[in-house]
């Protein structure tokens, strides 16, 4: 079954929201090992939602996928608890509260397809 658009069109924003993260970890002068973490749970996410559909992928990524996938869910609720606080200046501390708790929901609702494929994807592999 080939690969539908929206998932494609999702690779490709996966992959500029990589890129800009450890561009911004790098200019926040954040550890290599930091940043080798956030590499590879997104490297370990775009693996899920690409082998879900690429049959060839599949047998390569049997025997990673659970511990991919605890990595990934482990890696990012770790990144998500260690965000820098919002501090805008023109937001009251309660706004900056709200923006923090939004910025940690739209960021757990963008990566959950991959979490979603990574599940379908050792469902698939284990039955």
């Amino acid at each position: 079954m080939p690969m539908p658009w929206w998932a494609i069109f999702y690779l490709v924003i996966l992959s500029i929201v990589i890129i800009i993260s450890i561009i911004k970890d790098r200019i926040d002068n954040k550890s290599f090992l930091y940043q080798s973490g956030e590499l590879l749970s997104g490297l370990a996410g775009i693996l899920f939602i690409y082998s879900y559909w690429n049959i060839e992928l599949i047998a390569l990524a049997s025997w990673l996928s659970v511990p991919l996938l605890l990595y990934a869910i482990s890696w990012d609720q770790y990144a998500l608890n260690h965000i820098r606080k919002s501090n805008y200046p023109d937001l009251t501390e309660d706004e900056n509260r709200d923006m923090d708790r939004y910025s940690k929901i739209f960021a757990i609702l963008f990566i959950l397809p991959c979490y979603i494929a990574g599940i379908l994807l050792i469902y698939k592999l284990y039955n």
